[in-house]
């Protein structure tokens, strides 16, 4: 039996490239920076949700023609100060990906704000419901 010669592919490559490497390590650090940051700022986000939520449920309580627009102006305005705290925690972020700064969390957020605007009126105006039903 005749051997064949070992196919470029098959050599061992040497690994003490990859383990005398130290900017491998600072690279994961800094993703895990970055990681660290942006899932702070994505809980930040839905903390202020529930938060514009809620004064949109109880500000809106006393007002009876303009609910819905006070609920969006508030919503609008307290993530606009999402966007402001999220650029003053200084997460480590590539110039390239600067948009992850908006985006991060905007879905929860919207969601969370829907969501804690229906279920503090829900709450404070327990009756409605009863009433419609009679």
């Amino acid at each position: 039996m005749a051997r064949h010669p070992k196919k470029k592919g098959d050599e061992n490559p040497d690994t003490n490239d990859s383990n005398d490497n130290p900017t491998g390590s600072s690279t994961q650090t800094e993703e895990s920076k970055v990681k660290s940051g942006l899932d702070k700022l994505f809980w930040l986000r839905v903390g202020l949700a529930v938060l514009a939520g809620t004064l949109s449920a109880l500000i809106g309580n006393s007002m009876q023609s303009h609910k819905g627009f006070l609920g969006l102006g508030i919503m609008i305005t307290m993530f606009i100060v999402s966007i402001g705290i999220a650029k003053s925690m200084k997460i480590p972020i590539l110039p390239t990906d600067k948009k992850k700064l908006i985006t991060t969390g905007y879905g929860s957020y919207a969601l969370m704000f829907i969501f804690s605007w229906i279920l503090v009126t829900t709450i404070t105006h327990p009756s409605v419901g009863i009433m419609s039903i009679k």
